[in-house]
């Protein structure tokens, strides 16, 4: 291995190692109670160490939201192509709903906390609701594809399709979260639950008018 080689592991290593630290103050006690010198403290590491690696809070929440986000994408992608064999609309649909929400909740106190946050820093990076979002977050630019699959709305207008995808994205989310909060459920209970809110998510994508469709 090579000097110049040996030093960019190491630099990786140790943004790894910010990254982590973020990750779980952000899990434990909020993003907002995040800082630099408590990432600092966790390592071991004066706080200017780190300025060598992030420019500031801001960078490392954004880096830590990346890096999640890109996560969740991938296994949502995983699935989708262990389910080329079977791959009807609504199928396709529940498991992709399916993986997202049990990668969320995998997530736990983290995602709790990024998601709910209203920050504006944090925001940038978890808006979803916005007209466009389909082209700038790939949650819901995978969720108007799946969309697409169904025969009733294949011709629909983009923006029509954009917000049934931020609809079933919510809905999601309001059960994700709930699930969290009521951890204490039997898992018989939570399983029902999902199994229950994906059925009717594909019932009304299937029985959907498709409204708004394209000149």
């Amino acid at each position: 291995m090579t000097k110049e080689s040996r030093k960019e592991r190491e630099r990786e290593e140790m943004r790894n190692l910010i990254l982590e630290s973020a990750s779980r103050i952000i899990a434990e006690e909020g993003i907002d109670k995040l800082s630099i010198r408590k990432i600092a403290q966790e390592i071991e590491y004066s706080p200017g160490i780190i300025y060598h690696y992030f420019q500031g809070k801001e960078d490392i929440v954004g880096n830590v939201l990346q890096k999640g986000y890109q996560e969740m994408v991938s296994g949502i992608r995983l699935t989708e192509a262990e389910g080329q064999k079977e791959r009807t609309a609504g199928f396709q649909l529940k498991e992709s709903l399916k993986q997202f929400i049990r990668l969320s909740l995998a997530e736990g106190a983290q995602y709790r906390n990024v998601m709910l946050s209203d920050s504006e820093p944090v925001r940038k990076h978890t808006s979803v609701l916005f007209k466009g979002a389909a082209k700038e977050r790939q949650a819901i630019g995978m969720l108007c594809q799946s969309l697409r699959e169904f025969p009733n709305m294949k011709d629909s207008s983009d923006a029509y399709i954009e917000l049934t995808a931020q609809v079933i994205w919510s809905s999601a989310f309001g059960l994700i979260i709930r699930l969290m909060v009521e951890k204490d459920l039997p898992e018989e209970q939570r399983e029902a639950l999902i199994s229950h809110y994906l059925d009717g998510i594909v019932a009304i994508a299937e029985f959907n008018k498709g409204e708004g469709k394209d000149k």
